[in-house]
């Protein structure tokens, strides 16, 4: 096995290869193969900078790494080099993570003469270096030579070095012409370290090199490429990071290398943090905040070994004089991170340093169009904008991405810093960020005014918008703020309010809508659209988050009258919806058939068949509630009928809610009542479908929500449970009321598996105190659920207590002579003489 990775050396063997090289015609399964190479590398111990001989490939097979000499007749260049190689030896641990790159590199300097790594400062473009260095020893008979350039200033002292470091002794004449013609007949690999300040001088000197010396080859490393012929770039990228997701153990943390890294740097300084998995989500805190860079993370963590991996976590927003001098036999510019940003900024020009701090401004990507809009001013006009982000992208101090989109652009984090305390000392900050709100607003203005006329379109719609939400918050953080612009900050609240509705990120938007109104204050007059839109939104979001909240019907009711004043028939609309909603909510059903019936008069003026095809469905829904299910059932598929794809999507945007596929499961709601349990599962399964097609976790959550009880009620517990794990999933955080019909359900789910303690448990854990919980349309059943558990228990059923009198719903159901049953329709209380009989009712497998 051994002779076999030997002659391949630098390549991967695959497995099966493997076996029928070292097992011809025996059959032989992978764990053996597994077995031996474990074996194997325990023999051989450990190679250069710590690692192991032998590297398994992932999915691929096993590599061997080291360098392997062979002496070969005539194997040689007969004019041997003065020195063999001046490579610093290997540090241990220095290099986590990179070994496919290491292998990638040598074998491509097999084929390629000119290689330049790429890659911003701090990424570790010179370890890597190195390490190939290292790995190809073999391949140049021991003659690579290692060059640092940081600390020349001239193509001449160049020069000098490089004839000094091959061993070349000074002649009379040309310097250059004589290291040409001494590397002519020789075989070599030269690392050039740092060429990003001498880049035009070490592009002409290589250039001269690859054509007058064919067997020797360059790697350089830069933060800029050469631009010569015949040159090829690896562009370096950071270290992996643990994605930001919680639940994740240590073991799942420590797989990602950025992790590994940390935590090796952290131990050689003498210190075991002894992480559990909370202290190694800081870890991956830290890891994703230093964007991987290696050597931004090699300072953190000898942080870390003095205040600990919290402490510098929360720190890490003061990065830049967080991490202060890291070893001293590094060079100056690797010492601190400053001094490495410093490097790369000092070698700027004017115009590129105004723009990478104007463009610091945005958090995330940004497009071109973007960065013109905040960095073009004051004689610097687009197209010098265009020509400052083009060299910043080829300098790494820009990362660059193209997309189905087009291209954009981000800075790393800790450029991004840099960068803003540059803006801030200049006295640009509030015009660039004046500048930048504006442009968000008119990008805001574009998302919402863009038509999305299918499923695809929908979700390129919210992927391309999504990134630009960290924009958003920035802006409206600084517009806010006490240097600020006030008005700017509320006209940006206003356009923000379809993209959070998109998002789903209905709790992040109440907040936001009640800082613009408190700013507003109480003696602005409440009239214009911006008002309007402020209160609606409001409103919507307080039912959204908070279920039977009376304030939600407060707002809507503002917004209504502003929209009837202004003749905002548009607006009326999506407010009638909404209002409904509340009030359907509330069991206000009388009111939510009147507005119902208000929409669909509107909607018939304005002739939208889109707008009248809705009102059929909030009449069919509110008939449904009240008992009358073959009304609810003729105005549902009226509904359904009139169904138009083209502008179902934005609609959504309109009622927050698809319209369509909350038809489906409605209607599979009545079907189901009226003794069709079969129909009633198809339409379900077909609506759930449907509904998790679309990226929009509301219409997720509402249309999971109604399927739950559906599926409980045709005693369908699989399907039941499955969309009660998917509604649970569905929910995101501040939608309460889902959040506790999710747990409701599932306790309803365990006490008909006959799991009573644990039914009774869950249910009591969403509603059991009505005063401080939400409220929500099946609320009365999970009652009645509960006193069915206390009756197994042997307790007294506490299903109308004096705590649950406090709920308005149970109230209006009392003072109303009727009791909402499982699905919330009309069953006369006359008719039910206690909860238990009521519970078996409900529970039959068909009735109407």
């Amino acid at each position: 096995m051994l002779v076999t990775l030997i002659d391949r050396a630098g390549e991967t063997v695959g497995k099966d290869e493997l076996i029928a090289k070292v097992w011809p015609d025996v059959n032989v399964e992978e764990g053996s193969l597994r077995v031996h190479v474990s074996a194997l590398r325990k023999a051989l111990g450990v190679g250069q900078f710590g690692r192991k001989y032998i590297t398994n490939v992932q999915g691929r097979g096993y590599s061997f790494l080291e360098p392997v000499t062979r002496e070969q007749a005539g194997a040689r260049k007969t004019s041997a080099l003065v020195r063999s190689s001046n490579l610093p030896a290997p540090l241990d641990g220095m290099m986590i993570g990179r070994d496919e790159v290491v292998l990638q590199i040598r074998n491509r300097l097999r084929t390629e003469r000119l290689i330049t790594i790429l890659g911003a400062g701090g990424i570790g473009k010179t370890t890597v270096a190195l390490a190939v260095g290292q790995a190809a020893l073999v391949d140049f008979a021991g003659a690579v030579f290692f060059l640092d350039l940081s600390v020349l200033r001239s193509k001449d002292q160049v020069i000098a070095a490089m004839a000094s470091t091959i061993g070349l002794v000074a002649q009379p004449g040309d310097p250059e012409e004589a290291l040409l013609e001494f590397l002519r007949s020789r075989k070599a690999l030269l690392l050039l370290d740092s060429c990003e300040h001498l880049i035009e001088e070490v592009a002409e000197i290589a250039d001269r090199i690859c054509q007058h010396a064919p067997d020797v080859h360059v790697l350089a490393t830069s933060r800029e490429a050469l631009r010569t012929a015949g040159e090829h770039v690896f562009r370096l990228q950071p270290l992996d990071c643990p994605p930001e997701q919680s639940g994740q153990t240590l073991d799942e943390i420590l797989s990602y290398p950025a992790a590994r890294l940390f935590l090796e740097r952290v131990s050689a300084r003498g210190v075991d943090l002894g992480l559990d998995a909370d202290g190694a989500a800081f870890v991956a805190e830290i890891c994703r905040r230093l964007d991987g860079i290696p050597l931004a993370i090699e300072l953190a963590a000898g942080r870390a070994a003095i205040f600990g991996v919290r402490d510098i976590a929360a720190r890490l927003a003061f990065r830049l004089d967080l991490l202060k001098p890291g070893r001293r036999t590094a060079s100056p510019r690797h010492q601190t991170l400053r001094a490495t940003l410093d490097w790369s900024h000092d070698l700027l020009s004017e115009i590129e340093r105004a723009i990478l701090r104007r463009v610091a401004i945005f958090v995330g990507r940004f497009t071109l169009e973007a960065a013109l809009a905040v960095a073009a001013h004051e004689g610097t006009g687009r197209p010098e904008v265009t020509d400052a982000v083009g060299n910043l992208v080829e300098k790494s101090l820009i990362g660059a991405r193209i997309d189905s989109w087009g291209a954009s652009y981000r800075l790393l984090d800790t450029t991004r810093s840099y960068a803003m305390e540059k803006l801030i000392a200049s006295g640009e900050h509030d015009g660039v960020a004046t500048r930048h709100a504006n442009y968000s607003i008119q990008m805001l203005k574009v998302s919402s005014a863009t038509p999305i006329a299918s499923a695809s379109d929908w979700t390129e719609h919210l992927a391309r918008y999504a990134q630009e939400i960290d924009n958003v918050r920035s802006a409206l953080d600084w517009t806010f703020s006490p240097t600020g612009d006030p008005e700017l900050g509320i006209e940006l609240v206003v356009s923000a309010i379809p993209l959070w509705m998109h998002l789903s990120l209905v709790a992040e938007c109440g907040s936001r809508v009640k800082q613009a109104i408190e700013v507003l204050g109480p003696e602005r007059a409440v009239s214009g659209p911006l008002e309007m839109k402020l209160y609606g939104a409001l409103g919507l979001a307080a039912m959204l988050t908070k279920g039977a909240a009376p304030e939600a019907a407060a707002y809507l009711r503002m917004a209504l009258a502003i929209a009837e004043a202004l003749g905002d028939d548009d607006y009326q609309l999506r407010v009638l919806w909404w209002l409904w909603s509340d009030r359907n909510i509330n069991a206000e059903f009388g009111e939510s058939l009147s507005l119902s019936e208000s929409f669909r008069s509107l909607a018939s003026r304005s002739g939208d068949p889109v707008h009248i095809a809705i009102g059929e469905r909030m009449i069919g829904f509110v008939r449904h509630y009240i008992g009358d299910h073959a009304a609810a059932r003729h105005h549902i598929e009226h509904m359904l009928a009139l169904q138009d794809d083209t502008l179902r999507y934005d609609n959504i945007a309109r009622f927050q809610f698809d319209p369509w596929v909350t038809a489906q499961v409605t209607l599979a709601r009545v079907l189901c009542i009226q003794g069709l349990p079969e129909q009633a599962m198809e339409m379900l399964e077909r609506g759930v479908a449907e509904a998790l097609s679309i990226e929009h976790a509301t219409t997720q959550c509402n249309v999971l929500a109604k399927a739950c009880p559906v599926a409980l009620f045709a005693r369908d517990l699989a399907a039941a449970e499955r969309f009660i794990v998917l509604l649970e999933r569905a929910v995101m955080q501040g939608l309460s009321f889902w959040q506790a019909e999710g747990r409701g359900y599932r306790g309803v789910f365990h006490l008909m598996r006959g799991e009573t303690e644990e039914g009774v448990r869950l249910i009591r854990s969403a509603f059991g105190n009505a005063e401080e919980r939400v409220v929500t349309p099946p609320y009365p059943h999970f009652l009645g659920a509960l006193a069915e558990g206390q009756s197994r228990q042997g307790k007294s059923p506490r299903l109308f207590t004096p705590w649950t009198r406090q709920s308005p719903i149970v109230s209006r159901m009392e003072r109303s002579g009727i009791c909402l049953n499982f699905f919330g329709s009309r069953v006369r209380s006359a008719e039910v003489q206690a909860p238990t009989k009521l519970h078996k009712t409900c529970s039959s497998a068909h009735w109407s």
